[in-house]
């Protein structure tokens, strides 16, 4: 019997309107538990006092990350901001490739950075992205696995922006669905897998109760041999500041033996998923 291919639409739903009305109110209580849960985030493993760059999401800047990074330095890593200013605040064109070109420029940028501080340190730098700078970041492991220890992303649009609540913003905005250039969105995903071969281990945090990037375009599609992709529960404007997202990220950096076996909690279980 001859077999039948599928073919499969990709889920370009934006986030559920509910999910999007809730992120300020659930950013609040993220920041609350993170301040109520140090003394926990305090035993998490220590870090080994390697370099940790933290890039923004889109229009964020340093201080967006800067709780993160406070967290880190806290457990022992170094840890430094893009330096870079407000995220794409200087992308006018409304044309998806335009905004592309921008994307090429800054991965070069936070390359130069990257060996910057290797040659410094003598040692590979780990990349944490949020939203657009995790898309930053995936490139620059593809490009330039030289200078990168490992790659961690927050919420971060892989898939087709469309499945984003800014595609109007980042994108061109179409009168019609017959205007659109399909063309141009698919070189806006592939983007973040060429130029280069996958060597670096990637973790990919992603929310399904995000209220900016949809689930269906929120998992990375880079070499599973280097890719984890993990759902955990935080607001997109939440990420950089969620307690659970914190742990995971400590618990990710070090060693297998001196992990947390968190996800084998009956507490955190329900929290965290690996697909």
């Amino acid at each position: 019997m001859e077999a039948v291919a599928q073919s499969f639409e990709p889920d370009l739903r934006p986030p559920r309107l509910r999910h999007s009305m809730m992120e300020l109110g659930r950013v609040v209580l993220e920041i609350g538990s993170t301040a109520m849960l140090a003394p926990i985030l305090r035993t998490l493993p220590a870090g080994d006092g390697h370099t940790i760059m933290t890039i923004p999401g889109f229009m964020g800047a340093d201080g967006s990350t800067s709780q993160l990074r406070r967290f880190l330095n806290r457990r022992g890593y170094n840890a430094i901001p893009w330096g870079l200013g407000r995220n794409a605040a200087e992308v006018r064109s409304e044309d998806i490739d335009d905004f592309l070109a921008h994307r090429e420029r800054m991965e070069v940028i936070i390359a130069e950075r990257a060996e910057r501080e290797f040659r410094a340190s003598g040692g590979k730098v780990t990349l944490i992205g949020w939203s657009l700078g995790g898309l930053y970041a995936v490139a620059v492991a593809h490009r330039f696995p030289q200078w990168i220890r490992q790659v961690i992303t927050l919420g971060t649009p892989f898939g087709d922006p469309r499945g984003t609540a800014l595609y109007s913003i980042m994108g061109r905005i179409y009168e019609n669905e017959d205007d659109v250039d399909e063309a141009a969105l698919q070189r806006w995903v592939e983007h973040t897998y060429s130029g280069g071969t996958l060597s670096v281990p990637v973790l990919t945090l992603f929310s399904e109760s995000d209220g900016i990037v949809g689930a269906g375009i929120a998992q990375c599609q880079g070499d599973p041999r280097y890719v984890t992709n993990m759902a955990v529960m935080a607001s997109h404007v939440g990420f950089p500041f969620n307690p659970l997202v914190f742990a995971v990220i400590a618990n990710h950096l070090v060693e297998p033996h001196e992990r947390w076996s968190i996800c084998g909690s009956d507490y955190i279980r329900p929290l965290v998923r690996q697909v």
